[in-house]
């Protein structure tokens, strides 16, 4: 029978703590940190690119063909509805309208002067006589009333209240008709034309509220209502078109404009967030670690969007009561135990390293 040394059980009796504490430490649970699942509302936005438009525009033209006498107002100057903008060389026309005015009272005296003298002696004149006389008031009202409609083709009249562009002719140059003289524009609301995802077309609606940026305003925000929703997907860029009208009563947006458009389906949505880099990617499958006591457990979820500050909308999956693990995930397992760290473990482990 052999028995030990005396070396030889020192040595046995010094080594066996060191490997009680080396076993002890290979079956450490792993060490995590978690995160509890945050609450956070959204405003449910579409984010694009639209261009500022005009809600009226109209290049004028005269309805006459003449000599151009007159423009009233300058490049650029704004106009209200009815204004007298600029005239064509009206003295024929108006000549017309003397005549046909002339003509006219001259109808009326010869119907009045006989009626006075049917009054007097019934049977002096036929009813015959009667009667063309007062188709000629009837015909030459009629003409004089055409001869005004004709001057007033002379005359360019603003339509709405607006900002004109640049006069192409000069005064003094020979103006056919319907040849454009210049562009009046309505600045007072204007319109942002935009398109959005057909994944949106369900979610856009009349009334909905848009928020814009320009280039030309740093730091200002313009605010609208959306006025038109296409009915139907454009065929060849596969989005739908939206206009939203703006306020502008300082003019400040100009058509021709780009703008940031954000179009705002929803205010005030809560959503549940987690940390990005709590999210494991699997092929297809998107899942998260949740704690479970001293355990986790596998969770697929199902993403919405990234948020600014490094966390992501979970539209399903998990519950406001959960916490996922954060960091740590490399050797989890299902049912596993886990070690979670605080701010003071993981600073003394970090300090070990």
């Amino acid at each position: 029978m052999k028995t030990l040394s005396g070396s030889s059980l020192w040595l046995l009796i010094f080594c066996l703590p060191i490997s009680l504490s080396l076993s002890a430490q290979e079956v450490q649970p792993p060490p995590v940190t978690v995160e509890a699942v945050k609450q956070a509302s959204f405003r449910d936005v579409a984010n694009e690119v639209g261009k500022i438009r005009a809600i009226d525009s109209v290049a004028l033209s005269f309805n006459a063909s003449a000599k151009l006498t007159a423009i009233h107002f300058k490049n650029g100057d704004m106009v209200k509805q009815g204004d007298l903008i600029a005239e064509l060389d009206s003295v024929k026309a108006q000549a017309d309208v003397d005549k046909a005015r002339s003509t006219l009272a001259l109808a009326k005296t010869k119907l009045e002067r006989v009626r006075g003298l049917l009054a007097k002696e019934p049977d002096s004149l036929s009813k015959q006589d009667v009667d063309e006389l007062e188709e000629n008031v009837q015909l030459a009202a009629a003409d004089f009333k055409q001869k005004q409609a004709t001057l007033a083709d002379y005359s360019l009249i603003a339509p709405f209240d607006g900002q004109l562009t640049s006069f192409t002719p000069s005064i003094g140059a020979q103006i056919t008709a319907e040849t454009p003289l210049v562009t009046l524009y309505r600045l007072d609301p204007v319109e942002v034309h935009f398109a959005i995802s057909q994944v949106e077309f369900g979610k856009a609606q009349r009334g909905q509220e848009v928020h814009l940026t320009v280039e030309a305003y740093k730091g200002r925000e313009f605010k609208g209502l959306v006025s038109y929703v296409a009915p139907a997907v454009d065929e060849s860029s596969g989005r739908v078109e939206v206009h939203a009208q703006l306020k502008n009563p300082d003019h400040a947006l100009a058509p021709g404009m780009f703008a940031n458009v954000k179009q705002i389906f929803s205010k005030g949505i809560k959503h549940l967030l987690v940390p990005q880099n709590s999210v494991i990617a699997n092929n297809e499958e998107r899942f998260v670690w949740v704690l479970q006591g001293d355990k986790v457990s596998k969770r697929p979820v199902s993403l919405g969007r990234n948020t600014n500050d490094g966390y992501v909308i979970i539209k399903s999956g998990l519950q406001n009561s959960d916490t996922v693990v954060r960091t740590g995930m490399q050797n989890l397992q299902e049912g596993g135990e886990v070690r979670v760290l605080t701010n003071a473990l993981l600073a003394t482990e970090e300090d070990q390293l």
